[in-house]
């Protein structure tokens, strides 16, 4: 779990910094995409992180299994955010779907959900 947590770190750090590299080299719309994902990661890990400590301190290892799942499908998030993959065309207020970046942060919500359970 520990490994886990060390990933889940390096990819907020990797984040942080994707953001301005994407605006020099492709302009800002996919530096706006790369800001919003690391917004919603933000909401994401003091939940993950607090999860993922108690499962060591309560030695659950069912959660380590989960919380691999939920740092994949948080790298997914963000490339599917970042490059815009499976676009749909916006509708007439402008909001652009990308059902399979729902679907991966849907995946994630469900791994933190499960976490917690086992915790109980």
């Amino acid at each position: 779990m520990i490994n886990i947590i060390l990933f889940t770190s390096l990819l907020y750090f990797v984040q942080l910094i994707l953001p301005m590299s994407l605006a020099k080299r492709a302009g800002e719309a996919p530096a706006e995409s790369a800001r919003r994902a690391l917004h919603n990661l933000r909401e994401s890990l003091p939940v993950f992180f607090t999860f993922a400590l108690l499962s060591i301190y309560l030695n659950v290892e069912a959660n380590t299994l989960l919380a691999l799942i939920w740092l994949v499908l948080r790298i997914v998030f963000v490339l599917i955010y970042a490059t815009g993959f499976n676009t749909k065309p916006a509708n007439e207020d402008g909001y652009v779907a990308q059902p399979l970046r729902s679907l991966a942060w849907f995946g994630s919500i469900i791994c933190l959900i499960m976490m917690g359970i086992n915790l109980i």
